[in-house]
């Protein structure tokens, strides 16, 4: 169950916003296997004095098409896993809304399953995570 939180300077448009939210899913389901289905999404649009980000911090320059995409993971990933989600990301952000690859800065967090209730205050137990037999 992923949680993303993408930020942007406000001024896009609705379709670009969705496009921005389905290359971040697409991503998810490519690289970590999430079901299409699994999607919990939240899109900040900022003004320009609420969005502060150094436009050459390892890597840029950085324009005011600018997105972080902070996403939460219920289990660690490997290495090539997070690698290739930060490539496809990129690539979809590109070829879908426009995004220059400088511009698309990306957080994972892991958080344990147990730590979390996805609704009701029932534990986050969903089957398709289950061991066989339990």
């Amino acid at each position: 169950m992923p949680v993303t939180d993408i930020t942007l300077l406000r001024g896009r448009t609705p379709e670009q916003l969705t496009d921005i939210a389905d290359a971040v899913q697409d991503a998810l389901v490519s690289e970590f296997g999430i079901p299409a289905e699994d999607r919990f999404q939240v899109i900040h649009q900022c003004e320009r004095h609420e969005l502060i980000y150094d436009r050459t911090f390892m890597g840029g320059p950085r324009t005011d098409g600018f997105v972080m995409i902070r996403v939460v993971v219920g289990k660690e990933r490997p290495l090539e896993a997070k690698r290739a989600f930060f490539a496809t990301v990129v690539s979809n952000l590109g070829k879908r809304a426009g995004v220059a690859a400088e511009d698309v800065f990306i957080m994972l967090d892991s958080v344990s399953v147990d730590n979390l209730s996805a609704a009701g205050g029932r534990p986050f137990d969903p089957p398709h995570l289950r061991e066989p037999g339990h």
